[in-house]
């Protein structure tokens, strides 16, 4: 069961903005908020799912093993759900799940939440944006795949990670490099090339850190495109 000072922390949380106190109240009366450490599997591909995940804080990756090798499906920040359409649609996750650092996850029953959904207008509202959100996300991954080189979409990622922090003039890295590989759809080998390309384009690479010497030659090169980079579109 959650405390009460959990509590008032998850309920002003804009998935749960504008339910009816009841239906909240129920919502959360079986819920857990848990700690976990780095590198958990939270959610294994192929099983029922049993909770809706609300990552609190730290940082998840989606991913797929396939023939052996793992590739990324995308990295989720707080506040959000991860893979709420297997919750939603009552079917087995296609995704894995795994933290990335030390994460507070909020865990809900997925059948409470299939009852709330039915009769909740406002959560079922709130609920059919965030999967609107997690589906124009893949859209977008997808359009950056076809169009764009590894080194492109590699740039893209500096950018955006630059762009968390306005003013910023170098990021660190926040996994090893072969999870970074994985998720612009690459090889470890090919990425430290990647790296070693973009020196060219106004970076410098330091380790797990990547200075930004000339931001406006790295946007140049990348070449950011709104209905492919910009969150909020």
């Amino acid at each position: 069961m959650l405390r009460l000072d959990q509590l008032g922390q998850i309920t002003d949380l804009p998935l749960f903005s504008g339910m009816a106190e009841e239906a909240l109240a129920d919502l959360l009366g079986a819920a857990l908020l848990q700690q976990f450490p780095a590198g958990v599997v939270l959610i294994h591909e192929g099983h029922h799912a049993d909770f809706l995940h609300v990552l609190i804080d730290g940082l998840v990756e989606v991913f797929t093993e396939q023939d052996g090798e793992e590739w990324g499906i995308s990295l989720v920040s707080p506040v959000t759900t991860f893979i709420l359409a297997a919750v939603v649609s009552d079917q087995p996750y296609l995704n894995s799940v795994r933290t990335l650092s030390n994460s507070s996850i909020l865990l809900i029953p997925a059948q409470r939440v299939r009852d709330i959904f039915d009769r909740d207008v406002a959560f079922a509202r709130v609920v059919a944006r965030e999967l609107a959100l997690a589906y124009r996300s893949s859209i977008k991954k997808l359009k950056g795949y076809m169009a764009r080189s590894t080194v492109q979409r590699l740039a893209n990622w500096i950018l955006a990670e630059a762009n968390k922090e306005s003013a910023t003039e170098a990021i660190v890295i926040p996994f090893d490099r072969g999870t970074l590989a994985s998720h612009i759809g690459t090889t470890r080998e090919n990425l430290s090339r990647n790296l070693a390309q973009l020196t060219e384009h106004g970076v410098r690479i330091r380790g797990r850190e990547i200075v930004i010497d000339r931001k406006e030659l790295l946007e140049i090169f990348a070449r950011p495109k709104p209905l492919i980079d910009d969150p909020s579109s």
